[in-house]
């Protein structure tokens, strides 16, 4: 019987319920909104997971009659089954990634092609479309410029190494494609490659999502060959699925990990349970979860990752099982060398595996010497895969979240999501009946800095006044690189006196602050000037165009002050 006729009725279930949440969340009318596109990000994440276990699920788990058939087939036929599974696989990952990019945009085109080294070309896999050639030279020229760089080439600009891509027709030249590279094993094996027909309809925020998708396939590939080695029950398999199917869209770190506590609970028996994630600085590492039994060793403790019982599996990379960890590793301590005496004894650790790299340790210890088996080891060596998994899905969340909303070099909200922000937070004020102030700032005779002292010195300019003005406004409120030297800020749910305060102390700190660099010592000043909601206006454009003619105002009378819009236009001072 097929792999796929064994799968429970519940997986099956589970994964079309997850495909069609896929669908119905990401259709191209709400891609308006950059939380729809992060959400479609994790999403995938969890259904490529998703689908691997469930597939799996019934090749690895028989009866006993199963068993013996299973015994008396031949290793060819195996083999058969086991690449028909992989196919099968395969063949999900291909789906779920085009897609992903129709949901992105349905006039964007792909296909992803894997190399073919005999015959030195690139063959297609799967495509939205015709136009895409069965076969690419590998040493095509719009292909090399991709994979060293993910940028975007255009049809004008190669046209000779176009035409190697896609059928012969007539071209506008205003076609772009842009490509994503897929790995395996540290080599580039392919690449996925979307066409543009023309280049105004690719956003900032498409172009970030699609440099990904080479990714999504190299780890899929990647969960396929580390999955097909581990063998679990098939109760515990479903609660693994459980776990990944519960995690929030949105779910932070600590939030991921209490999802595997529990799943860890129903697992062992244990005193207690730690997990420890590598720090920034590499050599040590943070506890990030205690379950159990308390002692001096808390979240938020840091230690080193070398010369110690948890920072094993960290650096080795390897399992730590002992009956007796004191007699079997005598030469290390639990933590530091500095600690209490324990009780602990029997202990097993796993490495959190993540694109093949330790990123911390999953450790479960008794204070019996009751000792965890070899299935104990196999199931949690699986468990801190799939944790590793998942938190490395956060880690691209949050660097697509980052790149795809910020500024590069203020680190501040760009343009786009300014106005998205402000178009949710009148939404907000409009139901709790909130007054805002609306800021729009620009640095005085600024180009002179570029022309007088570079545009690096510009440029640290530009990250200076950026950190002043995130330091003094609250966490709730927006600040933004409009553009140029051009900021933006709301602040929400405040009164016009407060917003005053707030808007001169920026106009002040920023007067005040001695720039300095190469040394080369300058000051600066910046105008602004303020609108409010709903006094001036409920419509963003005319709050922005207000607070943007208010700005103009205070520098047609020298700069360095803020104006609110009024009938008289007057300069506005704190009293």
């Amino acid at each position: 019987m097929s792999t796929i006729n064994n799968l429970p009725t519940f997986t099956k279930a589970l994964a079309a319920f997850c495909l069609v949440l896929f669908i119905f969340l990401f259709l191209p009318e709400s891609l308006s909104n950059y939380s729809e596109i992060l959400r479609y990000l994790i999403l995938l994440g969890i259904i490529v997971i998703l689908m691997i276990y469930s597939q799996l699920l019934g090749s690895l788990t028989s009866s006993p009659a199963q068993a013996a058939e299973v015994a008396d087939t031949d290793e060819s036929t195996t083999y058969q089954t086991d690449l028909k599974t992989t196919d099968h696989l395969y063949e999900n990952l291909k789906k779920l990634v085009l897609s992903t990019v129709k949901a992105i945009n349905p006039k964007f085109d792909s296909a992803i092609y894997m190399i073919d080294p005999e015959a030195g070309v690139f063959s297609l896999q799967a495509s939205h479309t015709d136009d895409f050639l069965d076969s690419i030279p590998s040493n095509n020229s719009i292909i090399s410029s991709m994979l060293k760089d993910t940028s975007t080439v255009y049809q004008k600009d190669d046209k000779d190494g176009w035409n190697e891509l896609f059928d012969v027709k007539p071209w506008r030249g205003s076609e772009c494609v842009i490509g994503s590279p897929i790995s395996l094993h540290g080599s580039i094996a392919g690449f996925v490659l979307t066409r543009i027909d023309h280049f105004s309809d690719m956003t900032d925020k498409d172009k970030s999502v699609l440099q990904t998708m080479g990714k999504f396939i190299s780890h899929g590939l990647g969960s396929l060959e580390s999955l097909e080695k581990h063998i679990m029950g098939e109760e515990n398999k479903s609660r693994i699925i459980e776990i990944l199917s519960e995690l929030n869209f949105k779910s932070d770190e600590s939030q991921v990990l209490d999802h595997f506590k529990y799943l860890i609970r129903t697992f062992f028996y244990y005193d207690r349970l730690t997990i420890s994630l590598k720090s920034e600085k590499e050599l040590n590492s943070i506890i990030k979860l205690v379950d159990g039994v308390i002692d001096e060793f808390v979240e938020g403790t840091e230690f080193p990752s070398h010369g110690t019982l948890h920072g094993l599996p960290t650096v080795s990379e390897k399992v730590v099982l002992s009956q007796n960890w004191k007699e079997s590793h005598e030469n290390v301590a639990r933590f530091n060398s500095n600690e209490a005496p324990t009780d602990f004894q029997s202990v097993l650790g796993v490495p959190i595996i993540a694109y093949g790299e330790s990123r911390g340790s999953l450790f479960i210890e008794r204070i019996t010497g009751q000792p965890y088996t070899k299935a104990d080891e196999q199931n949690l060596t699986l468990i801190g895969r799939v944790m590793g998994a998942s938190l490395n899905w956060l880690m691209e969340y949050e660097k697509i979240y980052q790149n795809a909303t910020h500024d590069g070099l203020s680190k501040l909200l760009n343009h786009q999501t300014y106005k998205e922000r402000f178009s949710e937070e009148i939404q907000r004020a409009k139901r709790f009946q909130h007054h805002m102030a609306v800021l729009i700032f620009d640095l005085d005779k600024f180009k002179r800095v570029n022309d007088t002292l570079g545009h690096p010195y510009g440029d640290y300019v530009i990250q200076t006044v950026a950190k002043i003005m995130s330091e003094n406004v609250r966490t709730v409120d927006v600040v933004a690189r409009y553009g140029g030297e051009e900021f933006a800020i709301i602040l929400i749910n405040t009164t016009p006196e407060m917003a005053l305060v707030v808007s001169q102390r920026i106009v002040d700190n920023i007067a005040d602050y001695p720039y300095s660099m190469n040394d080369e010592t300058i000051q600066m000043t910046i105008s602004g000037g303020m609108s409010l909601y709903p006094t001036h206006s409920e419509n963003m454009k005319d709050l922005i165009d207000l607070a943007d003619k208010a700005m103009y105002d205070a520098k047609q009378v020298g700069g360095n002050q803020i104006k609110i819009h009024s009938n008289d236009d007057a300069t506005i001072a704190p009293t």
